[in-house]
């Protein structure tokens, strides 16, 4: 909200329940410097609920296969990186934070070194987790490729799966996904009739019936979250924390031919910035206008650019 309305009132209104969140997981552990817990608490309806509803789930689980020590202390870490940013807008102290942070990242990487989910890449990616991220991106697109260009991921995983592709090379395999038409994919939710993204891929199945009638929505934020990366990506419209509330704004459009075109806007603070792009051939036409100075960033080349509209 702060990013893309430039409002400091409601980091003002959360920064001590911030702080008391992070220093009551501080207290909680069972291991300084991240996040875990005893076996009894891990349990469902325990503590954590895990990577909820992921595709590597056990048989008759949940929960998926990612460890749940491993995504508590990746969100334990990036909810500390959520306090240090909120300080320094609201002009606090927090450099108790900011050791706490490099203890939590430095203890993680030595404590969780193998990534056997691709939740456990798309954490140490979006996060910022792993000191080799190259090698655990590569990892990743490979264990997508080899399980048939099919995510695995669940609630926790998802939201982030198509950015920890696309900002570590791997964007074409972030539109494989997108584009995908097999269970489980956005596509084949909107083969089945879908107008609002489901709880569950297979929400309704191939047989037209209900994957359960107890828990089944079909109006869910999880996976819905792909609007996100729409946006920011395959459009390339992003807030600068720089200049808050697009009193800047980047443009970065990442094309992908097995679209054709794409024509997205959206309403700042200071008027609709739109970024379309189409493929004529092998050739890409990018329109954009911006009604702030913008940063266009046009296959891998910076233009620094007033308020206007342009044509590359």
């Amino acid at each position: 909200m702060f990013l893309l309305y430039g409002d400091k009132e409601i980091l003002a209104d959360n920064f001590e329940a911030m702080k008391k969140w992070v220093d009551y997981i501080t207290n909680d552990t069972l291991d300084k410097y991240l996040w875990t817990s005893s076996d009894d608490v891990k349990k469902l309806w325990g503590k954590h609920y895990g990577d909820w509803l992921a595709l590597d789930a056990p048989s008759g689980s949940y929960k998926g296969s990612t460890d749940d020590d491993f995504i508590a202390s990746a969100f334990y870490a990036y909810s500390t990186s959520l306090v240090i940013k909120t300080g320094r807008v609201l002009g606090k102290d927090i450099s108790k934070y900011e050791e706490l942070y490099r203890n939590i990242v430095k203890t993680f990487e030595t404590h969780f070194h193998e990534f056997e989910t691709q939740t456990d890449c798309v954490l140490a990616l979006y996060f910022d987790l792993s000191d080799d991220k190259q090698s655990v991106a590569d990892k990743l697109n490979q264990m997508i490729k080899d399980n048939g260009n099919k995510l695995q991921t669940g609630f926790v995983g998802t939201p982030y799966l198509l950015h920890a592709l696309s900002e570590n090379g791997h964007a074409d395999t972030a539109y494989s996904l997108l584009l995908g038409e097999d269970y489980p994919s956005w596509l084949y939710e909107v083969n089945h009739g879908a107008t609002t993204i489901w709880e569950h891929w297979d929400g309704i199945n191939d047989e037209g019936k209900m994957w359960s009638s107890d828990m089944n929505s079909y109006n869910h934020y999880a996976y819905g979250s792909v609007i996100d990366w729409i946006y920011t990506v395959a459009a390339g419209i992003r807030a600068d924390e720089d200049y808050v509330g697009f009193e800047k704004a980047v443009i970065a459009p990442v094309p992908d031919k097995r679209i054709g075109s794409i024509d997205v806007s959206y309403d700042t603070p200071h008027g609709r910035i739109s970024s379309k792009w189409s493929y004529d051939g092998d050739a890409v036409r990018y329109e954009i206008t911006t009604p702030v100075p913008s940063k266009i960033v046009i296959e891998g080349k910076d233009y620094d650019v007033n308020a206007g509209k342009y044509e590359f």
